[in-house]
């Protein structure tokens, strides 16, 4: 029997290619670099959708912000019987795998860091909903990235990138896989399909946007509003209007950031023409224009080019 497909591969964090390919954000990652694959293991009937889901992305933006490796994910949970095969298939040497076992009021959360000489990190804890489970997502870019460092991995240090504290670990988990499924094509089926399933995609699409939504508005630094703008980005791809929707929030965001260093001013050039706010946009693009910062001026390039 032939083995089953991977789910799809994610390069960089789940943001990234949605916002143009903002490369003055990453540290530079240089040739021949280290990969790092991250998947998530899939437990048949279980509860845990937006953990597995959500924790190897997590979990992958941590480490290409603070070590020199190249991070790939695969972009949905796999069976546990594959082995290394994930990390052959992409061609990288060290495994990120994360699981949970256990009945639901019991569960248990495992984080193995494999390579090919034997596994440098096996942890698990508590992930019952609560401040256990708050302070081990907490935690686990910090362990995650000490594993890596400590086989090799030079590490870097990024001041755009900080761990969520514990109050918020557990929605920046949730937020990344939000971001995610609003770029899966099968959530915008073609308006002449069954009225009933473009009311639920829409709902959900909905749902989405106003859970990243307010996590931006509420959440500490800049990355819980490239989530959402990730988001955003995602949805306007293909094709719905939902977007709109979220004008106002957008723009508060994107005016209460007022220094052209800022990334939501910055990616602001970006997120306000996609909801159709172009003399501001264009405003903010000049700006950033004026820096004389190339990654800047190359980045803003493909904006000028979305329509």
């Amino acid at each position: 029997m032939a083995d089953a497909p991977l789910p799809p591969a994610i390069e960089e964090p789940v943001w990234f290619d949605r916002l143009r390919e903002p490369t003055w954000l990453l540290p530079r990652a240089r040739e021949g670099s280290t990969r790092v694959a991250f998947v998530s293991e899939h437990a048949e009937g279980r509860p845990d959708r937006d953990l597995l889901i959500g924790l190897p992305l997590y979990l992958a933006e941590a480490v290409r912000f603070a070590t020199e490796a190249r991070t790939v994910t695969l972009a949905a949970p796999v069976p546990p019987d594959m082995g290394d095969r994930p990390a052959r298939a992409v061609d990288a040497s060290i495994l990120v795998t994360t699981s949970t076992t256990g009945a639901r009021d019991l569960r248990r959360l495992r984080v193995r860091v494999d390579r090919p000489a034997g596994t440098v990190l096996d942890d698990e804890v508590a992930a019952e909903d609560g401040p256990v489970l708050a302070e081990a997502l907490a935690d686990l870019p910090r362990r995650v990235t000490d594993a890596v460092r400590a086989i090799g991995v030079p590490g870097t240090w990024a001041p755009v990138y900080a761990p969520p504290a514990p109050g918020e670990a557990v929605r920046y988990v949730h937020a990344h896989r939000a971001c995610l499924e609003l770029g899966d094509h099968a959530l915008y089926p073609p308006a002449d399909a069954d009225p009933e399933i473009v009311a639920a995609r829409r709902t959900i699409v909905r749902a989405l946007l106003g859970a990243l939504a307010d996590f931006a508005q509420r959440g500490h630094g800049a990355f819980p509003a490239l989530l959402y703008f990730g988001g955003l980005a995602g949805a306007h791809a293909h094709g719905s209007a939902l977007p709109l929707e979220f004008r106002l929030q957008t723009n508060a965001i994107c005016i209460e950031a007022t220094d052209p260093r800022d990334i939501p001013f910055r990616l602001s050039a970006l997120v306000l023409r996609l909801q159709g706010d172009d003399q501001i946009a264009e405003r903010r693009t000049r700006t950033l224009e004026e820096m004389g910062d190339r990654a800047v001026a190359e980045w803003l390039a493909r904006v000028e080019a979305v329509r």
